[in-house]
């Protein structure tokens, strides 16, 4: 199920971005950073455990430029 992810996803959004930063394959993104733009976000979840399978995110930059993570 893909659902807007919420505050206790957070530390589950930060492990999955750094394993992919770590192969190199992303940038790292501080927890901090996470928790100012939880409302970016959506996740992927397994159910019935709820547990964060995958993630994305769109920042809008301005009128016609956005980074989707």
């Amino acid at each position: 199920m893909i659902r807007k992810a919420a505050m206790k996803d957070i530390k589950s959004i930060h492990w999955l971005l750094t394993e992919y930063a770590k192969k190199g394959e992303l940038l790292s993104r501080p927890l901090s950073h996470l928790y100012d733009h939880v409302r970016e976000f959506y996740v992927y979840v397994e159910e019935p455990e709820d547990e964060v399978i995958g993630c994305c995110a769109l920042q809008i930059c301005w009128e016609n430029l956005a980074e989707i993570r």
